[in-house]
């Protein structure tokens, strides 16, 4: 996936969350955002695909440590539509994400415990319109 954004020394602690406005390409296939350490420690990996091998629509979130993909976890509840923005908001609560959707709101785990997000990165077919830290 291309890269969209990339930021390094965030310094999001516990309580802290990004807000992001985006645009979804209408060709996209799919994006991700993803915070941590940097590439190689990912303490969140949220994936929209619209094109997913298994289930086609799908959201995977995953963690990735020392370089390596941990267990995905996957949610069928897709609200993202090609051609249009959308807002979602990632807040850090220290033991997991809470991720905000227009209509839902999904948790993921902190895998591996970090106590500090210091990177962040917006990949795919996507254009960042807005972000926004609430420290």
């Amino acid at each position: 996936m291309k890269t969209v954004l990339e930021m390094f020394d965030v310094d999001m602690k516990i309580g802290d969350t990004v807000k992001i406005k985006v645009f979804i390409d209408p060709e996209a296939d799919r994006f991700a955002i993803s915070l941590g350490r940097d590439h190689s420690e990912l303490a969140l990996h949220f994936n929209p695909r619209f094109d997913d091998d298994e289930v086609g629509r799908v959201i995977v979130c995953n963690s990735k440590e020392d370089g390596e993909w941990c267990t995905e976890q996957r949610e069928e509840a897709f609200l993202f539509e090609k051609g249009e923005c959308f807002k979602l908001s990632i807040t850090f609560l220290g033991v997991k994400f809470e991720i905000k959707l227009p209509d839902s709101v999904m948790e993921f785990p902190n895998r591996s415990s970090m106590d500090r997000i210091t990177f962040l990165t917006v990949q795919g077919d996507i254009r960042v319109k807005a972000l926004k830290f609430d420290y």
